[in-house]
């Protein structure tokens, strides 16, 4: 009858053992460290993606409107609603809208775009003077219909026309506004923090450009 060896035995038994109670909390202890290192990064990085699709958007929806006044020959628009959400004060959200310029009416063309969830904001102020302009009674004031009228907010809408020019009354330098991080909003901000988008309209070709550090 064959016999294993007691060092054998001895082996085995050692190879199978479980971990001890000290073997767990240094691993639990370099797990939390590794999760607490690595989390300012990880949320950095999603604020800058989200920030990134804002902006993208944004650029998107300004010369999908620029090309469709060209191409349907008929006034095309952005509306920017401006309400309270969580205490962050700003645009929280876009949408083109169709405008009759003999009824003054608009109607709207598909769903708002709210900024990520509410991850970005376009701030006003020093950082977005394009708004800072003048504005027809038409293109300003509360709204009155669902979803935003809920919330008290106001509007402020750029027209694009068939000719190419818009309803801005701002000079070129002045044309921009400015997307920010919901965690770096501060009221009155006038300097830009490290991440941020930029968008710049040309009030008299409607061309847009953006900046993003």
């Amino acid at each position: 009858m064959k016999t294993t060896p007691a060092h054998s035995q001895s082996a085995q038994h050692s190879f199978t053992r479980g971990f001890t109670l000290i073997e767990i909390l240094v691993v639990v202890v370099l797990v939390g460290l590794i999760f607490t290192f690595a989390t300012p990064y990880t949320l950095s990085a999603i604020q800058a993606a989200s920030l990134t699709s804002a902006g993208d958007t944004l650029m998107q929806k300004l010369s999908h409107a620029q090309q469709m006044a060209v191409t349907e020959n008929r006034p095309i628009g952005v509306d920017f609603y401006f309400y309270d959400k969580d205490g962050v004060k700003g645009c929280h959200a876009v949408q083109m809208i169709t405008y009759d310029m003999t009824t003054n009416q608009s109607k709207p063309l598909g769903n708002p775009n709210y900024w990520s969830e509410g991850r970005v904001i376009l701030v006003e102020g020093a950082l977005t003077p394009l708004f800072a302009g003048t504005f027809n009674a038409t293109d300003a004031g509360t709204v009155t219909t669902p979803p935003f009228a809920d919330k008290e907010a106001t509007f402020k809408r750029i027209l694009f026309y068939p000719n190419g020019t818009t309803s801005l009354r701002v000079p070129l330098r002045n044309a921009y506004m400015t997307l920010v991080s919901s965690n770096n909003y501060r009221e009155e901000l006038e300097e830009a923090p490290r991440n941020y988008y930029t968008v710049q309209i040309d009030p008299v070709t409607g061309r847009t450009r953006s900046y993003r550090p």
